[in-house]
């Protein structure tokens, strides 16, 4: 039972849906869930982005009223609010930072291992662009490659990190539409989609193994590469499962609603695994129209092939394919597809299971479905979040060193009270 009353919050603005979860926060950073509201995003979101303010606006107060009702007010002294976010033109380098260890011992510590970090993210960014979340991928002390440098004999420590940014104007839009709902009295935080994804529903041994996370959502589809409990690679594709829903519709001449409800209530899903011949819809002339269901699956399997096609090429691309023992992570309503995890088991050649979370206490039940992957990921970070701000006004050192999804990731590598001293060491 916790002893605090920390209350910290996530939100995520969505293609389809704006969902708010609310938990309280305890001493060791795990949240107890409280509360949950969402409503539909109407159109106000396209792609991950936001399109019309004042709509997405009236939605994500129609989510923060249902939260605040189901938590019992609760939502209302929240400290933390960590927003999930995608799109935002999101883009990835991996930076590298060195530093000459010149304490009398040679030894590397915390001092050393912040510098190193910081120095991998100095790079010169276009104008308007902000770096939302740091992971460091591994270190080489002496160019030996290392997984935790702390305490070696060194010379030099080089730090491996990847970074993640963004557009900063189209990240305070998510900003402003949240603090503007009531939270001005709270940290805001972003966090990007996929590491919120990583957080609410990979194992440490995945992590540590090697795993390739993949979020088919409605408007977007991103992806995490994880290697030694380091991000080794991420991005964004501006394709989602309302693509498929879209090329059913120009392929075989149907509504495109009559196309999203055929999958968002499973009709589709239990044709195949009846195995029927075909389906039928009625016609403007009234005779029924019959069409065969190998049309649907050809089309269904041809835009999902493609979609993991080029994650594939996208995570090549940076070096990220050469060590994935733990296979794969499907989460996002396209996971909950029937053809989805075959088509990825034959693109990538590997394994896979549906990711969805985890170890999400409290008396709050109907989390366990991939479609909550994100909005978890993001409330266990806003946990993280509200420990490491204590007794600190804004982001204070946090936000300064090392981004807090480092450190979530870094209690697997180097213990989570090294980690916490070397953010206020």
């Amino acid at each position: 039972m916790f002893h605090t009353r920390d209350i910290v919050t996530a939100i995520e603005i969505g293609t389809s849906k704006i969902n708010v979860l609310v938990g309280e926060a305890g001493p060791d950073g795990r949240v107890n869930v409280v509360g949950c509201g969402s409503a539909p995003s109407a159109g106000s979101v396209v792609k991950g982005e936001i399109e019309d303010m004042d709509l997405a606006f009236e939605q994500l107060g129609n989510a923060i009223a249902d939260a605040e009702s189901a938590s019992d007010g609760l939502l209302n002294s929240t400290k933390v609010v960590v927003v999930a976010v995608t799109g935002c033109r999101m883009e990835a380098f991996q930076g590298i930072g060195s530093v000459v260890v010149r304490n009398d011992e040679h030894k590397v510590t915390n001092k050393e291992r912040i510098e190193a970090h910081e120095n991998a993210r100095v790079l010169h960014l276009a104008t308007g662009r902000e770096i939302i979340n740091s992971s460091e991928s591994y270190f080489t002390i002496d160019e030996r490659r290392i997984r935790n440098p702390l305490n070696h004999t060194a010379s030099k420590l080089e730090a491996y990190v990847h970074v993640v940014h963004a557009d900063a104007a189209r990240l305070e839009n998510f900003r402003s539409i949240v603090r503007d709902s009531g939270f001005e009295e709270a940290a805001i935080e972003v966090a990007f989609s996929p590491l919120a994804d990583d957080f609410g529903i990979l194992s440490d041994e995945e992590r540590e193994h090697g795993v390739l996370l993949v979020d088919l959502g409605a408007g977007t589809t991103e992806f995490v590469v994880e290697y030694n409990s380091g991000v080794q690679a991420s991005g964004v594709l501006q394709i989602g499962f309302d693509h498929v829903c879209n090329d059913l519709s120009l392929g075989l001449d149907l509504h495109i609603d009559v196309c999203r409800k055929l999958i968002e209530e499973k009709t589709l899903q239990r044709a195949m695994q009846e195995r029927r011949e075909y389906m039928e819809f009625p016609s403007s002339t009234g005779r029924g129209r019959k069409i065969p269901l190998p049309s649907f699956e050809v089309i269904i399997d041809a835009r999902l092939r493609e979609i993991f096609e080029i994650i594939r090429s996208m995570a090549a691309a940076q070096g990220a394919l050469g060590s994935l023992d733990a296979g794969g992570v499907l989460t996002g309503g396209g996971a909950l597809f029937e053809r989805t995890a075959p088509i990825f088991r034959e693109v990538f050649d590997m394994s896979c299971r549906i990711g969805q979370p985890f170890e999400a206490g409290g008396a709050l039940t109907g989390l366990d479905t991939p479609r909550c992957s994100t909005i978890w990921g993001a409330l266990k970070i806003a946990g993280y979040y509200n420990e490491l701000n204590a007794g600190q006004s804004g982001r204070g050192m946090v936000g300064s060193l090392i981004d807090v999804v480092d450190g979530v990731l870094n209690k697997t590598r180097m213990g989570w009270q090294n980690f916490k001293g070397a953010l206020r060491g």
